[in-house]
């Protein structure tokens, strides 16, 4: 099962040292990340925090994509009326194919038809995998 987590999901774990650790660990998940999500999270972290995120990146279950998303697919989003963050992230969860983006601050995204991935919570997608 491939999955993004949003750039909230790292700094809370960075914040709380709570939930994605079971995710981590999964052999049965892909968390797929990309350098917008990284910026992102690299923005609202101090510098040791930022060091914490790295080891993450390198030592847990998440592979780097790092190919350009299609600009049609940015269009069909922006077209949908996101912004621009948010015509990235879905842009590249469509584009991966990603069964699920975790996030807590893009309800919007749930209120708009997106047939290619479902959006939860942490506690949300925890659950389901129970």
């Amino acid at each position: 099962m491939i999955i993004v987590l949003d750039s909230n999901e790292y700094i809370n774990h960075l914040n709380r040292k709570d939930s994605p650790d079971i995710l981590f660990s999964h052999r049965n998940l892909v968390i797929l990340i990309n350098d917008h999500i990284i910026r992102e999270v690299i923005r609202n972290l101090d510098a040791s925090q930022a060091k914490e995120f790295y080891n993450i990146l390198f030592n847990k279950n998440i592979d780097f994509y790092g190919e350009k998303l299609p600009s049609a697919l940015l269009e069909n989003f922006k077209r949908i009326g996101l912004k621009k963050g948010d015509i990235t992230i879905a842009a590249f969860c469509e584009h991966i194919r990603a069964e699920h983006l975790i996030t807590e601050n893009r309800h919007f995204l749930k209120d708009i038809r997106i047939e290619g991935f479902q959006v939860l919570s942490m506690r949300e997608f925890v659950k389901k995998m129970r």
